[in-house]
């Protein structure tokens, strides 16, 4: 009797990163729910340690992870490696997630050579170098789709590759609400007075303004600290927490230090219970200075939390402002410092913005519904096969 045959498709995901931020997020996400019985997900990475607890929770969601020797995008090993998987699993779409335009070039280049369709999702746009736009325009002439997770993403990549534009689209992150809101119903009183007191050693009564971002230029966090000094000659009570890893750790510290605020900002690094810290706080700022989508912003508004963000980017297109959220411009201490005092001194206002922010999150940023339409873009791709 002769063995069936799967009629699964096989999708390859392949990031070339070595850090964990939104685009692996996302990733996880269509690991957890594209629909199974159709599709047979696989994954391509570097062998980085960073990556460690992420690859282990994606062969936890059932998909067959491999690990590539080479710890960073430039190294051809990705392109080798790339050709072989395609080859030896019998992939059917490649789906590369761009966490930076420069990054994903093997991609491009092995599925063309293996004649594998190639969907790419551009995680975080922003304008190269001549030369490494030119090698980007050769480089994407033969990719099947470009999925932009924000129209001001979009808008950006039709302008750069105007070729592309009939082949683009766009589709916004989700946060998986269901889960989200199962950890926060396990989150009692308890939880909160703890991790006020021996995490954020803060009393009940101080107001915690929370960030989680990573710790890098772009996210803007020396003019939170900027801002945080304003508010600190006020004489207000108040206490920053700053969520998250990344190579600007030293330049944040030694700037606390000569701003004499020890005590009213603390560094956590990297963290797992997000959720739970989003619950114990009293607001969210995110003061980022270029923002692809900010996913994170969902998550806070989940957490019922106000929220002020900065008006670049896609945050807009998820933030309005004095609705769900207060917007300022982007590196303007004293704009993002007098949003913050404006939300401590109106408890009226914070609490209208976090309840308006969780309807809209609940309304159109559900994961589920971001996976769907990425599965229709994997459909109408693989049927001209």
């Amino acid at each position: 009797m002769p063995l069936k045959t799967s009629k699964k498709k096989k999708i390859l995901l392949y990031t070339d990163t070595t850090q964990i931020g939104g685009a692996e997020g996302h990733m996880l996400s269509l690991a957890r729910f594209l629909d199974k019985e159709k599709f047979e997900v696989s994954l391509l990475c570097s062998r980085h340690d960073r990556l460690n607890e992420w690859c282990k929770k994606m062969k936890d969601e059932g998909v067959h992870v491999m690990r590539l020797i080479a710890k960073y995008k430039h190294n051809p090993r990705h392109y080798f490696s790339l050709k072989e998987k395609i080859e030896d699993l019998q992939i059917n779409l490649l789906h590369a997630h761009i966490w930076n335009p420069a990054s994903g070039r093997y991609a491009y280049m092995a599925a063309k050579a293996m004649k594998t369709p190639l969907i790419t999702t551009e995680h975080d746009p922003f304008v190269l170098s001549p030369l490494k736009n030119f090698i980007k325009k050769k480089l994407i002439k033969n990719i099947a789709h470009l999925i932009a997770i924000s129209e001001k993403n979009r808008d950006l990549l039709e302008k750069n590759y105007p070729t592309l534009k009939d082949k683009t689209s766009v589709i916004a992150n989700g946060i998986d609400l269901e889960k989200f809101e199962f950890q926060l119903a396990s989150f009692t009183k308890e939880n909160h007075a703890e991790i006020r007191k021996n995490i954020f050693k803060v009393s009940e009564k101080t107001p915690v303004i929370i960030t989680v971002a990573e710790l890098h230029p772009r996210k803007g966090l020396l003019y939170l600290l900027e801002a945080a000094k304003k508010i600190q000659e006020k004489n207000t009570d108040f206490k920053i927490i700053i969520v998250g890893s990344g190579p600007q750790k030293k330049v944040l510290e030694k700037k606390i230090q000569k701003l004499g605020l020890e005590r009213e900002i603390s560094l956590l690094g990297y963290q797992h219970n997000i959720p739970h810290l989003l619950a114990a706080s009293d607001m969210f700022v995110l003061p980022s200075l270029n923002e692809a989508f900010g996913l994170v912003l969902l998550e806070a508004m989940a957490a019922k939390l106000p929220i002020i963000a900065t008006k670049n980017g896609g945050i807009p297109e998820i933030i309005t402002n004095n609705v769900t959220g207060l917007l300022v411009l982007p590196a303007e201490s004293s704009e993002l410092a007098y949003a913050i005092l404006r939300l401590l001194k109106n408890k009226d206002l914070a609490h209208r913005l976090a309840q308006e922010g969780h309807k809209l999150v609940k309304k159109s940023f559900d994961v589920r519904d971001m996976v769907k339409k990425t599965e229709e873009v994997y459909n109408t791709i693989l049927k001209t096969l």
